[in-house]
């Protein structure tokens, strides 16, 4: 996750380009910014704390260990993944979150606390729907754990046309959209403050530290998506419980198989699709939150 996450943002971000029919960055592009960024010294606010300068290592620890959790390249549960189930890894997800509103208003700039406002009211309103989404898989494996999940799916494949699954998938998609900044929520090539959400917070931060936080927000962007593919669209060719080191690596490219569908389906949404405005991102979360329900709902109809 650390070394492909910047490769999947380049490579989204040069398809957004082409399909505008542009010639775009290259994909290896985020890894020339962060070898930049890291040569470079940060400039820190007279108001900042130490919360400024500590929250972007909390952040990045913090995706680090949502991804011992969950399934990436392997269907056997990792030495850590016992410590927590999804809705655990989604709390972890929020204290990234939350450190990096609190990082954001620490330095008093009008910028970083409107966008810390804004990302934590949304934050507010996508929870509840995102335990609701969990409900919906979870009814079929009869547990939270994602690995348990993998293997009801992967075992039942008739699983994946079930209602509650399908309202499923499609609530969390709407919500892995909302979480990364994407379009309709916001437009990741934004350039104007006033209308930054996501990167709004980290507005005040430059160098060694804006680093940090940039690879941060790409290491989610690929969990997230990579929970998607592996949980709810795609849970076959992880490596399996006998798996040796070889079968690992197998699932590498496997896995970026996965992630090449799930990045085609963004960049269609990206290049397709306006920005709503800002009081319609409600309306958006909302229909998030009413789908993964109804799922909820379908999955004890169907069942009795």
């Amino acid at each position: 996750m650390i070394v492909f996450a910047p490769l999947y943002a380049g490579a989204l971000t040069r398809a957004e380009a082409i399909v505008a029919s542009k010639r775009g960055p290259s994909i290896l592009q985020p890894y020339f910014d962060l070898a930049k960024l890291f040569r470079k010294g940060s400039t820190i606010s007279d108001q900042a704390s130490w919360v400024f300068v500590g929250a972007p290592f909390v952040i990045f620890a913090c995706y680090i260990t949502v991804s011992a959790v969950v399934p990436i390249i392997t269907s056997a549960p990792l030495p850590l993944a016992f410590l927590a189930d999804l809705i655990g890894g989604a709390f972890v997800l929020t204290l990234a979150s939350f450190t990096a509103a609190l990082a954001a208003m620490d330095t008093a700039s009008p910028y970083g606390g409107l966008g810390a406002s804004r990302a934590t009211w949304i934050g507010s309103l996508v929870e509840p729907a995102l335990i609701l989404v969990f409900f919906t898989v979870g009814v079929l494996s009869a547990s939270d754990n994602p690995y348990l999940m993998n293997h009801a799916v992967r075992s039942s494949p008739y699983a994946l046309v079930l209602p509650a699954h399908v309202l499923g998938t499609l609530a969390f998609f709407m919500i892995v959209l909302v979480e990364n900044g994407r379009v309709p929520i916001e437009s990741p090539s934004v350039s104007t403050e006033i209308s930054m959400i996501e990167e709004g917070r980290a507005l005040e931060y430059s160098g060694r530290l804006y680093g940090l936080v940039r690879w941060g927000s790409w290491m989610k962007f690929f969990l997230m998506s990579s929970i998607f593919m592996n949980v709810f669209v795609l849970p076959w060719g992880l490596g399996g419980s006998e798996s040796n080191l070889g079968g690992a690596l197998l699932a590498i490219p496997v896995l970026l198989g996965k992630l090449a569908i799930c990045g085609v389906t963004v960049v269609i949404i990206d290049t397709s699709f306006a920005k709503l405005r800002f009081f319609r991102i409600a309306e958006f979360v909302g229909a998030a939150f009413l789908t993964a329900l109804l799922g909820v709902v379908t999955s004890y109809v169907v069942s009795v």
